[in-house]
């Protein structure tokens, strides 16, 4: 939870429309993922950019992982938290993240095996995107990362990466920074998301 989600101050201004996934990257000064590599953020505010090189393995690893989602979009959701429980696993050894805490806060600001909100949006996002390009989303779009908490309301700010369900409308956060390194996410629907903590 850094201070750079207090950025945006305004959900009109967080409740961006799939276009903006790839400029909440942009905004870091994060390169676009690719088949072979994705940059990712730690450190706290993205103060550290790691990136990681994918091989064959790790897309048939997102390929195989996506399949089970392919049935419904409860199913996807599911599939999506597993893809991004693998993720950290599997850059947790190369940015040294894999002992990182959950809800990782003022303590820890700084420190290149720590990350905040912004990185894990970042990197979540950064993950969804490459996803989708992969054409392995079925029932959801990427959207642009949401904050909540504005400390006038008394909430810290945190940012959470978000789909979106094609069919109902219905937005679902992503959010692992609630979590150690490689367990579930948080996936909750927006709406209750937002009347978080």
């Amino acid at each position: 939870m850094g201070a750079a989600a207090a950025l945006c101050m305004a959900p009109s201004l967080c409740a961006a429309a799939s276009g903006e996934a790839r400029q909440y990257l942009s905004r870091y000064e994060v390169i676009q993922p690719t088949t072979s590599q994705v940059v990712v953020c730690h450190g706290f505010g993205c103060k550290f950019k790691t990136p990681i090189a994918l091989n064959g393995n790790d897309i048939g690893t997102l390929r195989r992982i996506l399949a089970r989602g392919a049935g419904s979009p409860q199913a996807e959701v599911s599939a999506v938290a597993d893809a991004v429980s693998w993720f950290e696993r599997r850059i947790g050894p190369i940015t040294g993240t894999s002992l990182r805490t959950a809800r990782a806060g003022p303590d820890e600001s700084g420190l290149r095996s720590e990350a905040d909100c912004i990185d894990e949006s970042v990197n979540t996002t950064a993950l969804l995107l490459l996803i989708s390009d992969l054409k392995l989303l079925r029932h959801h779009e990427v959207e642009g990362p949401v904050s909540r908490g504005y400390l006038v309301d008394f909430r810290y700010p945190h940012a959470t990466a978000v789909i979106r369900d094609l069919r109902t409308g219905t937005r679902w956060a992503i959010d692992p920074w609630t979590k150690r390194n490689g367990e579930r996410p948080d996936t909750l629907p927006l709406e209750r998301w937002m009347r978080g903590s």
